[in-house]
């Protein structure tokens, strides 16, 4: 059974304390405006959650805390692929991470995607009654009631900090002796307050949840003791990249182009770059794989000066269920352009268009045809002289 509907008719708080009611065993998944995440129950309780979120993902704490290093993760996660379990279990099971690690970073990485979750106004859910992950995953145990109490006590005090700091991207900076009366977490952070960590970075070094560091750097503000700068316009690589959200699309991107889909990949592609607009590190993996399409293209049949020929009659081209943009490009197919001379006649991505090509020709709906040089004759020395031409023809045959 699947429950769906919006945080604007059913706020997250009703929908969470419904489903523990219920004592409900599935997933919850939730679509926002930038990223979808998941809450998985057993019994209404929380056991594990799941984000799309780059800072909520498994591997940005493992490698920002200082568990795995960026090949370590990389090395796990290319392993997942032998075993059915989740990235934290495998860890574990590698002796990579201890238990005890795991479940403290776990415990982070889910009350920080909840409590966000919490600040959602508005967003598309569904529960798919009974639905779990297929892999074997570490669970923790977190009631909803624990979350809701937490999570509203936190959610006035985020939405008054976000209107002073707007993101954890910006850096702060000591501008007057603090007080001396901190605790030890308070201590640790404003050690590494130096002017050129931003507080995400603080909070990963920490070893603490970014609220914690947001909260501190938010009442020093208030109080004088700090200032803050804008994000660094040179963006820093993202700790745990090889758990990055965009790494199963990656991952079919080289599939499809491993299997010569050069088309389906180049749409992959522009997915890839539409979901993640505002990462850099996405983008320059797009174009990583753009380059590998147009070397696979460039080593292929469809050279500039091959002749294009329509490969059916054209009673039977016009019944074919074309994209439009296949369509397009058969109308320029009329066995007199080159290669090169049609795709000057199509508009948007020249790769696009060897795609779409290459993919007709796969199709048997176009054929090459190759173009040999015709030298034009010319008659030997005085042969012209040699052969008299009658200058009318008054006989059949003559």
């Amino acid at each position: 059974m699947s429950i769906a509907g919006n945080l604007r008719t059913m706020v997250l708080a009703d929908l969470l304390q419904w489903l523990s009611a219920s004592g409900k065993t599935g997933t919850l998944v939730i679509d926002g405006p930038e990223y979808t995440k998941r809450l998985y129950f057993r019994q209404g309780t929380v056991v594990a959650v799941a984000s799309d979120n780059p800072r909520e993902m498994l591997g940005y704490y493992l490698v920002g805390w200082g568990h795995l290093s960026e090949e370590e993760l990389e090395y796990v996660v290319g392993m997942q692929g032998h075993f059915s379990v989740m990235l934290g279990e495998l860890v574990v099971r590698m002796d990579l991470v201890t238990r005890q690690d795991l479940d403290r970073v776990l415990l982070v990485k889910t009350q920080e995607t909840i409590y966000d979750l919490l600040l959602w106004d508005e967003a598309n859910f569904r529960f798919l009654e009974g639905a779990l992950p297929d892999r074997d995953f570490l669970e923790i145990t977190l009631p909803v009631e624990s979350i809701l109490v937490e999570g509203f006590r936190q959610r006035e005090e985020r939405r008054q900090i976000v209107q002073v700091i707007a993101s954890s991207g910006c850096v702060p900076a000591l501008v007057a002796v603090p007080p001396t009366d901190l605790e030890q977490i308070e201590q640790n952070i404003l050690i590494r307050v130096d002017g050129q960590r931003c507080i995400a970075r603080i909070a990963l070094d920490c070893r603490v949840p970014e609220f914690t560091v947001l909260r501190l750097v938010h009442r020093f503000l208030l109080e004088g003791v700090m200032e803050l700068y804008p994000p660094s316009e040179e963006e820093s690589a993202m700790p745990g990249a090889s758990d990055a959200p965009w790494r199963d699309l990656v991952a079919e991107i080289d599939d499809r182009i491993g299997r010569q889909r050069l088309l389906d990949a180049l749409e992959l592609i522009l997915e890839l770059k539409e979901r993640y607009r505002d990462r850099s590190d996405a983008w320059e993996l797009a174009a990583i794989k753009e380059q590998e399409v147009a070397d696979r293209l460039d080593r292929g049949p469809l050279t500039p000066a091959t002749v294009l020929e329509p490969a059916i009659a054209l009673d039977e081209l016009m019944k074919l269920e074309c994209t439009p943009a296949e369509g397009f490009v058969l109308s320029r197919v009329n066995g007199t352009y080159t290669v090169d001379e049609v795709l000057r006649q199509l508009p948007g991505s020249m790769l696009f268009n060897r795609a779409v090509l290459l993919n007709l020709l796969r199709q048997d709906l176009v054929k090459l045809r190759q173009v040999t040089s015709i030298r034009r004759f010319k008659s030997p020395p005085g042969l012209d002289e040699q052969i008299e031409l009658p200058e009318t023809l008054d006989e059949p045959g003559t």
